[in-house]
């Protein structure tokens, strides 16, 4: 009888962080509970080992990933730059992510109708990688774009999921050293 050996679902999944900047961030819909949701993924990413990758839409005109995410981030801060849309037209984004064993992509930022959403169906069309968008940690500057930006990625086959789905998914269980790890984060 051949032996099962269970893997976590945290083993082929990384977490994107699309271009959540200090020029345009400031202009977002709902940008308080964005940042609060996605800084939480970003503490239970580094604390469980989940590999974060952040992407920065033109640098030069639109700044840096906000400050709190860059201390949050601390040493998993190394942005990639793009001037496309979508992350997968980046060959730095594409290479990034070849040279690891990610399966799962998880979308986090902004814009949601935009980059978010370009990138997600390059993902599905680049095929190697299922993608799942957090709802509550992506944004628009305006709540229309948001709503219709998540309504097409779903019609495409997009997961559209919640941070705390997102959570509860990776952990599969309660009482493991991985939740005890992230509890704080769960309330």
């Amino acid at each position: 009888m051949q032996e099962f050996e269970a893997t976590t679902p945290m083993d082929h999944v990384a977490v994107v962080i699309v271009d959540i900047q200090e020029k345009l961030f400031e202009h977002i819909f709902n940008k308080e509970e964005i940042l609060t949701n996605v800084s939480k993924v970003i503490s239970f990413c580094k604390r469980l080992g989940v590999p974060l990758f952040v992407t920065e839409q033109y640098p030069q005109g639109l700044g840096e990933t906000l400050p709190a995410l860059r201390e949050l981030l601390a040493s998993d801060y190394r942005p990639i730059p793009k001037t496309v849309f979508s992350c997968y037209g980046a060959p730095d984004f594409v290479h990034a992510l070849d040279e690891s064993e990610v399966e799962t992509v998880v979308l986090v930022g902004i814009e949601t109708h935009i980059c978010v959403m370009q990138t997600a169906l390059s993902g599905l069309a680049y095929g190697a990688h299922d993608m799942i968008v957090l709802a509550d940690c992506v944004g628009s500057r305006v709540d229309l774009n948001h709503g219709l930006g998540l309504d097409r990625m779903r019609d495409e086959g997009v997961i559209i999921s919640s941070m705390e789905m997102f959570f509860y998914e990776l952990l599969g269980e309660a009482k493991t050293a991985e939740h005890k790890l992230v509890f704080d984060l769960l309330k």
